[in-house]
């Protein structure tokens, strides 16, 4: 009796149920394992991964393949349509059960529904864990019935129930007492398809490490050394005061139920201003179910306004205006400085984040969708549910969204949160600032003039 894993975002070895509950299956009934990664992007469409995010995903798989090597397991890479793929390699290699964790974006939850009941109507066991969520989205709802469009009302209830939840590790099979599959159909990373341009992997390399070895140790930086700090500093995009977890939560390097677990006793027993810190940091964490949450109960968020209200008249395409922003130059400095930063680095500080979309929607006129898909193609940590509601969220279109009228000007965010210059001067380096695209006053008039009117419009129809 054999065992197969389907690695998906649960790029670790610790924390990791499906391959516990694999391993634990494989030594009760002296079995093998067959332990795989499915490069499926058919199964993606339309949302492959982009150039930042495939350049960690190659990393992270080939540093999670040499751990695993050091335990004596085997890694596969293999490469087709998870609903036909993965029937046939259980099949030649005489699998009869099979882990993987579930996944919550819709479109990928749809293909992994119909794998799991065909494979159970060929007599296949399958476990499907759910630990990539503090819950499953179907848990939560109003006293309607109804899924939460509010954060603070979701965030309480979940608060609360955060104590019920085990946020302790199933205890792992000894994996060195396992043996592992070697399977027919594995390829390299590169075959499999799993490669980006030459450019990223310059870039990246200088400023990022994937894989979860490192990125436990940016854990337990953060909490050790970060996180009491990190209400104060949070803000300041010159200062690294943030957790940049969002790459390794993503991929699942790090789980999230063991960051809950590493801020419990912090929480319970610490003194008052580190249990302040640890919940507000356990508050962003709760936004980033949230967002998984929205996108499953909404799922057409991706690429709809989510207020339906909010029209198409709002904004108009205008190529030069788009190009300036991807490229940092709009000629107001801040902004500038945080879409270098991103293209330099596939990553960009959360204000600044927040700062360039209400630029791009707002003062630019730019439809929210083309931030979205700019962000998804050169953030490391592009995560659909997060990036879907972010870019809604400043657009003023999404749940719980910013109102309209809030319109940042990034001049004064700029001294505010960046008085020396410092964050500014760092990405902008030497080059000279160009015109400014827009006039901030003019274009935020403007902005205004429109919303208005959609609301208008909308109100007497």
């Amino acid at each position: 009796m054999h065992t197969a894993v389907w690695f998906q975002r649960n790029l670790r070895i610790d924390y990791n149920e499906a391959l516990n509950w694999a391993l634990h299956r494989a030594k009760l009934n002296q079995g093998k394992v067959a332990l795989f990664y499915l490069h499926s992007p058919e199964d993606e469409a339309p949302w492959q991964r982009g150039a930042a995010s495939s350049w960690w995903l190659q990393q992270s798989l080939s540093s999670l393949k040499s751990a695993l090597s050091q335990q004596g397991l085997v890694l596969n890479i293999i490469k087709g349509g998870a609903n036909e793929a993965i029937p046939n390699l259980l099949e030649q290699h005489n699998i009869d059960a099979i882990s993987w964790q579930r996944n919550h974006e819709p479109h990928l939850f749809e293909h992994e529904e119909k794998l799991a009941e065909q494979l159970t109507q060929q007599g296949v066991t399958v476990n499907i864990t759910n630990d990539s969520m503090l819950t499953h989205p179907n848990q939560l709802m109003t006293q309607k019935g109804t899924p939460y469009k509010v954060f603070t009302p979701f965030y309480r209830q979940l608060r609360k129930e955060l104590h019920h939840i085990n946020h302790d590790p199933t205890t792992p099979a000894a994996p060195n007492s396992i043996a592992s599959m070697t399977l027919d159909c594995s390829q390299s990373l590169d075959t499999a398809g799993i490669s980006v341009p030459h450019r990223w992997q310059q870039k990246l390399a200088e400023h990022h490490q994937p894989g979860e070895q490192h990125s436990q140790q940016l854990l337990l930086r953060f909490v050790t050394e970060r996180l009491y700090d990190y209400p104060l500093n949070r803000d300041f995009p010159a200062i690294e005061a943030t957790s940049v977890l969002a790459a390794p939560l993503h991929f699942g390097e790090i789980s999230i139920r063991q960051v809950i677990a590493l801020l419990q006793p912090i929480i319970e027993e610490g003194d008052p201003q580190h249990h302040q810190a640890a919940e507000v940091f356990l508050r962003q964490l709760i936004w980033r179910e949230f967002a998984r949450y929205i996108l499953w109960h909404f799922p057409d968020t991706t690429e709809q306004s989510m207020n339906k209200r909010f029209d198409a008249s709002l904004w108009a395409y205008d190529e030069e205006r788009l190009r300036r922003w991807q490229r940092g130059e709009t000629g107001v400095v801040l902004i500038d400085a945080g879409m270098k930063q991103l293209w330099q680095t596939g990553t960009m500080h959360n204000r600044v984040r927040m700062l360039v979309a209400s630029y791009l929607t707002k003062n630019l006129a730019q439809p929210w969708q083309l931030g979205a898909r700019w962000f998804w193609e050169t953030l490391v940590d592009a995560d659909l549910a997060n990036n879907s509601m972010g870019w809604q969220w400043v657009a003023g279109t999404g749940v719980d969204a910013a109102p309209y009228f809030r319109i940042f000007n990034p001049e004064t965010q700029a001294k505010k949160f960046d008085p020396d210059n410092l964050y500014q001067q760092r990405w902008n380096n030497a080059d000279p600032q160009p015109e400014a695209l827009v006039d901030l006053g003019d274009s935020r008039r403007e902005a205004l003039h429109r919303y208005q009117e959609n609301r208008k419009r909308n109100s007497l129809q």
